[in-house]
């Protein structure tokens, strides 16, 4: 048997917002492991708390971390990711066949899995490394605080706010949300420095903190109160303390009414009726799915249902059975629920339980797996959404705030990454219905799980960049082309962009990706019909169009995703610490591989500069 180490994301802390598939490869792994900060008496970590709902106790092994220390790789941190690759490599060695390590959020995004994996190779030889994709502490701030991440053209930026100033105020000036990893960790920069930074850029406003995540002492707050002003008058309360894990979410500078297009006489349209079943349906792609957004017909009541409910260890499951009846409500509600990338087990199970007591559930079939309305009453009503525009979606958003009816809007994805739930989320308020977001897993993680690495690698690639191709319909506004951020030479992962890969291409080259960059093209990812092409940039264009594909796809690009990836120095032999002296031939090697890495890096910004 082929050993193998998956890392599993199990979301920000709220234990909901775990994936199906999540909980069944914790509770099959033959071993579950979790970080734990090192002491005589270490508390549960947040990852372990959220496991511990689904697994029990005594099949959790703690592997203790340095994570209170600062300052980089610090012999005793270093010693201790020794430590626990070895305990890995000591299961393996004992029989064990799988071994699951819980990470916070998603196990590709900033997370300590990777440095794990690299290491337990090393100790492995033939082990498998997997990842499964989890919810980001970003997808469930945004959620909780109401914020559409990314409409229309908008680009979204993250950044690792403990890797300096720069790359901040390069993000801020995009004009695009802005994700801020690790804003309490001690090389970030200071509350009242960050301010100062958010404040000049114009961006001070709106801008949120959220702290413990779905945990006690859950904090969500404007920036603006988190953060301490630099010139205090007398009434001026000093700002809470900030975790380590803290997150910073800047939204997109919109102009007024962006989001609310729709006329009002919309919401002035007739009681609902039913589309035939035997609407035609959209256009159809080379596997036969429904490609066209623009709405179908209603799911017939003879419809398949499938369903699969996750209890919590020793206690029953928390999604309602099949025909509960709904709470009476004070308001009609509507949820708009994530359903992930396209495998229904990638649904979260917060998202399984909403639509499971929904008295109606719209999905868009062109988009969404039908098992994921397994999950939904018999006796719930179902609205297929693929033909519809908003105005025939409004009438049921009006039936729901007259009858105080609960409604689970499913989209594909993540409802705050071009979700257009932003036009939704103002139409509700202005039926007086109370909503919610429900993240769901997103295709550019699920992307990183498929394919094996992570997005953020170690002195390659720190940011990540999510947009995409203006031109069209929709131009880009200026600062926002794809070019643009090319020039920051990091990860870019490029939405809705498949039908125009020339001029794709194009602004990748032109903003200074070297041409042999690689790229990872994925359509449909997790679907049956899922298709997953590596290319060089410069035939990025060609192989898109050898495969005839134009939507559905994601593409991925940056130095990050080449076939090794970088090493990072922590676990190198050339690489010499407190604890360990360096291998004199390794060390030639990485200072050779530092300089070349360097000498890449230069060039790239030197291109970058003298492009238009």
């Amino acid at each position: 048997m082929t050993p193998r180490l998956i890392g599993v994301g199990v979301g920000p802390g709220d234990p909901e917002l775990v994936t199906v598939k999540a909980v069944r490869v914790l509770r099959e792994a033959d071993v579950v492991v979790v970080p734990v900060l090192a002491g005589p008496d270490p508390e549960p970590g947040r990852a372990e708390t959220v496991i511990r709902e689904y697994v029990a106790a005594d099949r959790i092994r703690r592997l203790e971390f340095a994570l209170n220390d600062t300052g980089g790789v610090t012999p005793r941190r270093a010693a201790a990711w020794q430590s626990a690759a070895a305990a890995v490599a000591e299961e393996f060695a004992m029989g064990a066949g799988t071994v699951a390590f819980g990470t916070l959020g998603d196990p590709n995004l900033y997370s300590t899995f990777s440095y794990l994996a690299q290491t337990v190779r090393e100790l492995v030889p033939g082990v498998t490394v997997e990842t499964l994709a989890g919810i980001t502490a970003m997808q469930d701030l945004a959620s909780r605080a109401g914020i559409s991440l990314a409409e229309g053209t908008e680009p979204v930026v993250l950044v690792p706010l403990n890797g300096g100033v720069a790359a901040l105020d390069q993000a801020l000036a995009s004009g695009g949300a802005v994700v801020g990893y690790k804003v309490g960790a001690a090389a970030s920069p200071g509350p009242a420095v960050l301010r100062d930074r958010l404040h000049q850029a114009g961006r001070l406003d709106g801008a949120v903190i959220g702290a413990r995540l779905g945990l006690d002492g859950e904090t969500i707050a404007p920036a603006a109160e988190f953060l301490p002003s630099p010139h205090p008058g007398p009434d001026t309360r000093p700002g809470p303390d900030i975790p380590y894990l803290s997150t910073l979410i800047v939204p997109a500078k919109r102009r007024p009414g962006t989001g609310s297009g729709l006329a009002t006489a919309a919401l002035q349209v007739l009681p609902v009726t039913q589309a035939p079943a035997d609407t035609a349906g959209p256009e159809q792609d080379r596997a036969g799915q429904h490609l066209d957004d623009s709405e179908g017909a209603s799911l017939s009541s003879q419809q398949q249902r499938c369903s699969f409910a996750v209890a919590a260890a020793g206690e029953a499951s928390s999604v309602p059975e099949t025909g509960a009846e709904p709470e009476q409500q004070l308001l009609g509600r509507v949820f708009f629920v994530g359903a992930g990338p396209g495998a229904p087990d990638l649904l979260t199970l917060k998202g399984a339980a909403v639509i499971a007591a929904a008295d109606i559930v719209i999905w868009a079939s062109s988009l969404v797996h039908p098992d994921v309305l397994g999950h939904a009453r018999q006796n719930a009503e179902i609205v297929d959404s693929a033909q519809l525009p908003m105005e025939g979606v409004l009438p049921y958003y009006q039936r729901a705030a007259r009858e105080k009816l609960t409604i689970a809007r499913v989209h594909s994805g993540d409802p705050s990454l071009w979700g257009a739930v932003q036009e939704q989320l103002e139409q509700c308020a202005q039926l007086e219905l109370a909503t919610e977001i429900v993240p769901g897993v997103s295709s550019f993680t699920a992307v990183a799980a498929r394919i094996g690495r992570e997005l953020t690698i170690p002195e390659v690639a720190q940011s990540v960049i999510l947009t995409r191709l203006g031109g069209g319909k929709t131009p880009m506004p200026p600062g926002e082309q794809v070019a643009e951020f090319a020039r920051h030479g990091t990860t870019m992962a490029l939405f809705l962009s498949a039908a125009r890969s020339g001029q794709l291409q194009d602004e990748l080259l032109a903003g200074g990706y070297p041409p042999d960059t690689p790229c990872v093209i994925a359509f449909q990812v997790t679907w049956p019909d899922e298709l997953i092409v590596h290319c060089a940039l410069n035939d990025l264009a060609a192989t898109i169009r050898e495969h005839k594909l134009w939507k559905h796809t994601l593409v991925l690009v940056g130095p990050g995703l080449a076939a090794g990836g970088s090493r990072s120095h922590l676990y190198h032999p050339g690489h010499f610490h407190g604890f360990r002296k360096a291998d004199p031939q390794a060390r030639k090697q990485l200072r050779a591989a530092d300089q070349a890495a360097a000498h890449q890096a230069a060039a790239h910004q030197a291109a970058a500069a003298d492009r238009p």
